[in-house]
């Protein structure tokens, strides 16, 4: 039975009958597009709350996070704080937040076609599309390696295990979209909270505080507790880029913006960003310690920091409460993947090939073929990634490889979105966002994230905030240029 029991199988078979059956369940409040995509805005305060921390930690979360902590220590705990701070200051100022809610859009890209034209939702769209499904593309390879560590399921069958595993979720996301997404993330959540209640209390208790802090010590010295010593990869750049990161991240993500736009009301979908706040602390916070807790627990130094984690619970947790951990690995797992899957092949179908439809047939395309085309995408999409995770090896910390991938449209979408819901009226002058502002602001923000890819590149923290530097300076040249040779007159930008 490899390393779980009768038991354990019997509970993980259980789960995956109950998100398959809910999925079939969810199809029938499936009736057209914005059902599918954002569950026609019916979601409330409890259920937003719930959803959103469930979709938003999975257990590549867990492994990047728990690498951060293995492989430097209390110091690691410094990536939960601008989460905090981002969270709690958009749900109390509604910053770019209330203006998404108030038009009632179901993609981050509408609003660049609203501000700027459909050249620039299509430019956004397919930056996104790459960007996203690059950061996506690893989280198969990952997380079938963990898989395949906790049950004792050899390596040489990590391909089987990414297919099973995609297949599931791509059964249930394209049968009940958002909906059937939604309601797994209840079920989803419970397990989630047992499994991270139990392995943090479990391991201190096992291990002894006395013994962590002096493991610490040992291997990192004072750099594994002062984030701001020479040296360090958490100090004043890291935050700084982190809180322009998250900024991006919180307000322009797709899935993110797919939970906020799925909220029956913009108040509701602040109150569920505030509250988020403490959530998503304790998400970065307990694995990242979890890492810590492996670097104490493991005689020997894993060969590979990411299979720290998976050896420290096979190793710690008693035989028949694994499988309820695994099923709540497992359930967060899914969720996560759901809701990229939904949200990447949102933009492709409904950004980037709804776009390019219209553009050419001038024709609407009705909701049955919207929903056959974001099927289509979705499977689209499984298959890329398996190819990409299977193929594509990330090296250094994994958690800098995730956060650039997606800076390749972060940085150019902020400034975009910014620029393009504030910076709109004659009153700014030569600064007056126009759209190729945009276009520079995206352009210049991709090229830190290519750079990224190449050999002897500068540290990640540096990368991420010259993202953004450069996207500014580009929507600055660029609505600049147009508002002095091309401007706009006062009474057509008042249509």
């Amino acid at each position: 039975m490899l390393n779980f029991t009768y038991l354990d199988w019997l509970i993980i078979l259980v789960y995956i009958f109950l998100i398959i059956y809910t999925g079939y369940y969810a199809k029938r409040y499936v009736g057209k597009i914005s059902d599918f995509l954002i569950a026609d805005r019916s979601m409330g305060f409890h259920l937003g709350l719930v959803s959103l921390m469930s979709s938003e930690i999975g257990i590549i979360t867990y492994m990047y996070l728990a690498e951060a902590g293995y492989t430097n220590g209390f110091v690691a705990l410094m990536i939960g704080v601008p989460f905090f701070i981002v969270f709690l200051f958009l749900g109390k100022t509604g910053f770019i937040i209330q203006p998404l809610l108030d038009m009632k859009i179901m993609t981050i890209p509408e609003l660049f076609q609203k501000k700027f034209g459909k050249g620039v939702r299509f430019y956004a769209a397919f930056l996104m599309a790459i960007g996203g499904i690059i950061n996506f593309g690893v989280f198969p390879g990952v997380e079938a390696r963990f898989i395949n560590t906790i049950t004792g399921i050899p390596q040489d069958y990590l391909l089987l295990t990414m297919v099973i595993l995609l297949t599931i979720v791509l059964i249930y996301t394209a049968v009940g979209g958002m909906v059937s997404v939604i309601v797994t993330n209840y079920i989803q959540f419970i397990l989630l909270s047992f499994g991270m209640v139990f392995i943090t209390v479990f391991g201190v208790l096992k291990i002894g505080w006395s013994n962590i802090v002096q493991t610490v010590q040992v291997n990192f010295n004072t750099q594994g507790f002062n984030p701001f010593s020479e040296g360090g990869n958490f100090g004043w750049s890291f935050i700084l880029w982190q809180l322009l990161f998250q900024l991006a991240v919180l307000t322009i993500a797709p899935y993110i913006t797919l939970r906020l736009f799925s909220s029956k009301d913009s108040k509701t979908g602040r109150r569920i960003f505030t509250w988020s706040s403490i959530m998503f602390l304790a998400r970065a916070v307990i694995p990242i310690f979890w890492g810590i807790l492996a670097l104490a627990y493991l005689s020997q130094k894993a060969d590979d920091p990411l299979q720290a984690l998976p050896l420290m619970i096979l190793n710690l947790t008693p035989k028949g409460i694994l499988g309820l951990i695994f099923a709540a690995f497992l359930a967060a797992s899914m969720s996560t993947y759901a809701s990229y899957l939904l949200s990447w092949s949102s933009v492709i179908s409904q950004d980037l090939l709804d776009v390019a439809v219209r553009h050419f047939t001038k024709k609407d395309i009705s909701n049955r073929i919207q929903l056959i085309i974001s099927r289509c995408t979705m499977t689209g999409v499984i298959l890329f990634i398996i190819w990409w995770s299977f193929y594509y090896k990330a090296e250094g910390l994994l958690y800098f490889y995730l956060m650039l991938a997606v800076n390749l449209f972060l940085a150019g979408t902020l400034v975009s979105a910014v620029f393009g819901i504030y910076i709109t009226d004659h009153k700014y002058g030569l600064i007056k966002a126009r759209s190729l502002g945009s276009y520079l602001a995206f352009t210049f923000g991709a090229f830190p994230t290519i750079w990224f890819f190449f050999p002897d590149h500068p540290p990640a923290s540096q990368l991420g905030m010259w993202g953004f530097i450069l996207a500014f300076v580009g929507m600055i040249i660029g609505s600049v240029f147009q508002n002095l040779f091309y401007p706009v007159k006062l009474e057509e930008s008042q249509l």
